[in-house]
């Protein structure tokens, strides 16, 4: 049986990169190939199961390997190599290529897939913002290292060596370009990311929706789901009658960030109108797409946007930035560029009728679970599993 080695950092996170990791699982599952899963952090099962809604989940999963940022830094080492036939992978691949480098030195390039969501590591070091990641990182790994100026370098050559020497694929033409920019040599192929359009389009034709606006995405400043109370404020001020639902995955190290956007909805007079809904499993989150007209996405250059796609199956009406992935499937009327023109916008979707819900729901059929895993099973069969 042939062999593959998928690396995550933490598939609990719980938000769209591991909703394709997940989806990645299934493909090699189906493949009949063993899989080892390098990751940081020990994979809940239970909640990851919930969430995602796969009962047999950590079956997928050959083995569990505890790794740590050192490690997936570190060259292999003459031990490592003495014992490259047992440690031989058939293919290699990094699910989470957007900030986390993998080393993978000496390893032919049509062996190695590397999916990039967007090239961060570049701009957040330029910006002094990767140091933040490190420590995270250190901090899952429960691993110290002497000089942060170091791992930083070293992470930075390991990232574009990786990004240099591997088949690196991304998910839209927005996210392409961008990797382009920083990787010249590289021609990413575009695979558009899985959404369980099956699920989400059950409730498309739901007749008891209410005024009421979903913000989807992990509880996480990258997030940016200030804005979301920011535009929610704006509403109040139109005296516009509305709820607003912020849901998504809540790990233990943002619960500071949740308390803070607790704290802005009390002192903003919003507890009325607005609710956090901590990890959500995906039942429960169709019964809330099913009652609510509105996706209001508050993430600005969002590579593509999963959340996104799946409100729009289910027949919400995105209201989204005028920057991003999300711009390559969310009608141009339905774009925002500040708060008020967000409201405007929100406003004007919630009269919309159920004949427009279905042209939304079905302009998203593309980026279906089942064509992602067509892809990715392509890809691997041309480039790497066949001899």
């Amino acid at each position: 049986m042939k062999r593959v080695k998928l690396i995550h950092e933490d598939l609990n996170a719980g938000g769209g990169a591991e909703r394709l990791a997940v989806a990645s699982l299934e493909a090699l599952n189906e493949m009949d190939l063993s899989v080892d899963l390098v990751t940081f952090t020990k994979p809940n099962w239970n909640q990851l199961e919930r969430i995602f809604g796969i009962s047999k989940l950590r079956k997928y999963v050959n083995n569990v390997i505890k790794a740590d940022i050192s490690s997936l830094l570190d060259e292999e080492t003459k031990e490592d190599s003495s014992n490259a036939t047992k440690n031989e992978y058939d293919v290699v691949m990094n699910a989470h290529a957007d900030i986390l480098p993998s080393n993978i030195f000496g390893k032919k390039k049509e062996k190695l897939i590397t999916y990039c969501h967007y090239p961060l590591v570049p701009e957040l070091i330029r910006s002094l913002k990767y140091d933040t990641v490190l420590r995270n990182y250190l901090k899952m790994c429960d691993y110290k290292f002497e000089s942060l100026d170091k791992l930083r370098t070293k992470a930075l050559g390991v990232y574009n060596q990786m990004m240099n020497s591997s088949t690196v694929v991304t998910n839209s033409i927005f996210s392409s370009k961008a990797v382009k920019l920083y990787y010249p040599r590289t021609d990413p192929l575009i695979i558009y990311p899985p959404i369980d359009i099956d699920f989400f389009s059950r409730v498309v034709s739901s007749d008891s929706r209410e005024n009421r606006i979903v913000v989807l995405g992990r509880f996480n400043p990258d997030k940016n789901i200030e804005l979301a109370l920011e535009v929610a404020k704006v509403l109040k001020g139109m005296n516009t009658k509305f709820e607003m639902s912020i849901a998504g995955n809540l790990s233990k190290m943002y619960y500071p960030y949740y308390n803070y956007l607790r704290k802005l909805i009390k002192v903003n007079g919003l507890s009325d109108m607005v609710d956090l809904k901590p990890n959500v499993d995906i039942n429960d989150l169709l019964t809330l797409f099913g009652k609510s007209k509105v996706l209001f996405h508050p993430t600005i250059g969002e590579p593509f946007g999963m959340c996104i796609a799946e409100a729009m199956s289910a027949g919400l009406v995105p209201v989204v930035p005028n920057f991003g992935g999300n711009t390559e499937f969310v009608p141009e009327s339905q774009r925002y560029s500040n708060q008020k023109e967000a409201a405007k916008i929100i406003l004007k979707s919630m009269n919309v009728n159920m004949q427009q819900r279905f042209s939304l729901s079905n302009s998203v059929k593309k980026f279906g679970t089942g064509r992602f895993k067509d892809n990715l099973k392509r890809l691997l069969s041309e480039r790497v599993v066949a001899p």
